[in-house]
């Protein structure tokens, strides 16, 4: 009996030595919940590795005015099936932004208005189109392309009276408010650029698309992740996991020596060591980084899933003003939605205002009342991000002042985003392409993790852009970031 008591002590104490390391790279919604699963599965031995100086990757809550906006993430998209509306909704009171619920005010470049109710109407077929984008899983072409051969059947359709007989300048403008108004919810240079089939083939979302966090910002979403909310007892410290300032710069691993653990070096020359990595960056950092990365280089099928899945910009601008001057005008106002005219386009042009016909609307913010907010993508995106804050509101400014044709004063306040000239982004979300469709590559080749000889996952990628049913969503963010965890806890022996 004794000496079998001495074997397990024994066997007790080898097993206790057996601490499997992991290192997640970013410290975004992919990552911390993650490293949250890991946690909770008595896997502690954890390091967080973050680029930049705080956490939240493209979830970017900032204090102005009298709470929090969001110059990243902004909505919870839908709430069926929707792993982030299922953790919080019982527990937080979220607000909306009703684009759902109330009409868009319609104004021309030249400070006039159109039929309100004809380009209600306009619109609504527009968004139909959108929605029903499920219809086009055999359209073998763009996103554009399925777009404008759908508006042309319904334009020649004697089922669309609201069409007959309509000035072709008209159902131009209205292709163009279409495609702007893509550009910016898919963060597109261009709506050729994006497949159609691939698309369609994503899980659709139901319920209220815009979901807001009021004034405490998507910020509020990680208190929820690490449990903090809403029962501070069951908190799971992820904070003290994460190394601020760490960009990394190389990742070296040896997929055919088991007992080889992955190396991963940082810009300032600091170096980790662990059992397993976890990679949550951007795909827009992998496109550019991917060959200097990875030591040895990556196969070649997650090579040709990052170079091309589709990783696009978006930009917002907030415009916080001493007093709301829309709201005299309009008695339930939600948007100015800009139709362009070409006179306008080409003045915009010749002035160096390019960027702005990437801008489909100034809209209400959900809570700040004296509040406009603006979404930009298109082609000059880039434009945009260089230029000065000070010609940013003046450019908002004029562009305002032309539409609704009168004098207005200028903000108070302004802030805006810059996500495709920041090295650690490079851009804000993943898109299907037409070269991912032209080669067969989807989301979840993205994800195809390395394995050792022994068929453990090594190197694990996560991230929005990995995820096949809601990429370029938080909550595909956060289901990519389990799942990674639950590659690791399948393998790893201190997992219960």
């Amino acid at each position: 009996m004794l000496r079998i008591a001495i074997i397990l002590v024994l066997f007790s104490l080898t097993m206790a030595k057996i601490n499997e390391s992991v290192i997640i790279i970013g410290a975004g919604a992919s990552g911390y919940s993650a490293a949250v699963r890991l946690m909770s599965r008595n896997i502690d031995d954890i390091v967080i590795l973050e680029a930049e100086d705080r956490i939240g990757g493209r979830i970017n809550s900032i204090p102005f005015s009298d709470g929090y906006i969001d110059l990243g993430a902004q909505w919870v998209h839908g709430q069926d099936g929707n792993i982030v509306y299922k953790m919080v909704h019982k527990h937080f009171d979220l607000g909306t932004t009703p684009f759902n619920e109330r009409s868009l005010t319609f104004v021309f470049s030249n400070g006039t208005k159109p039929d309100q109710e004809l380009f209600t109407n306009i619109s609504q077929i527009n968004h139909d189109i959108y929605t029903g984008i499920e219809e086009a899983k055999n359209f073998s072409g763009s996103f554009g392309e399925m777009f404008l051969e759908t508006l042309r059947e319904v334009t020649t359709n004697d089922s669309f009276p609201v069409f007959k007989d309509l000035d072709p300048k008209i159902i131009e403008i209205m292709k163009e408010d279409a495609e702007r108004n893509i550009n910016g919810y898919c963060a597109l240079k261009s709506w050729f650029d994006m497949s159609a089939e691939l698309s369609a083939a994503e899980a659709k979302i139901y319920g209220n698309l815009y979901n807001t966090w009021k004034k405490q910002g998507y910020k509020t979403v990680f208190d929820f992740i690490s449990r903090k909310l809403p029962k501070p007892s069951e908190y799971i410290d992820i904070e003290s996991k994460v190394h601020l300032n760490k960009k990394v710069t190389n990742i070296k691993y040896n997929a055919s020596d088991v007992n080889s653990k992955v190396l991963v070096t940082c810009a300032d020359g600091t170096s980790y060591e662990a059992t397993y990595v976890i990679f949550t960056a951007s795909l827009g950092v992998l496109k550019k980084y991917h060959e200097t990365l990875f030591t040895p280089a990556l196969p070649e099928n997650n090579i040709l899933a990052i170079k091309t899945m589709g990783f696009g910009a978006a930009g917002k601008i907030f415009l916080e003003f001493d007093e709301p001057f829309w709201t005299k005008e309009e008695n339930e106002f939600l948007a100015y939605e800009l139709l362009w005219l070409d006179a306008d386009k080409d003045e915009a042009k010749a002035t160096n205002r390019e960027w702005m016909l990437g801008i489909s609307a100034f809209f209400m913010v959900d809570e700040f009342p004296n509040m406009l907010e603006v979404y930009i993508a298109g082609p000059k995106i880039d434009q945009f991000e260089a230029s000065s804050d000070e010609k940013i509101i003046n450019d908002c400014m004029w562009a305002l002042e032309k539409f609704l044709g009168k004098s207005l004063i200028k903000p108070k306040a302004m802030t805006r985003s810059k996500w495709l000239s920041n090295d650690n982004f490079l851009g804000t979300y993943s898109y299907p392409s037409m070269d991912a469709e032209k080669a067969g590559v989807y989301h979840e080749h993205l994800a195809e993790s390395i394995y050792n000889r022994k068929n453990e996952p090594i190197l694990i990628f996560a991230g929005e852009a990995t995820d096949g049913m809601y990429p370029g969503t938080v909550q595909g963010a956060v289901q990519s970031g389990i799942d990674a965890a639950n590659q690791v806890c399948k393998y790893c022996r201190n997992a219960p």
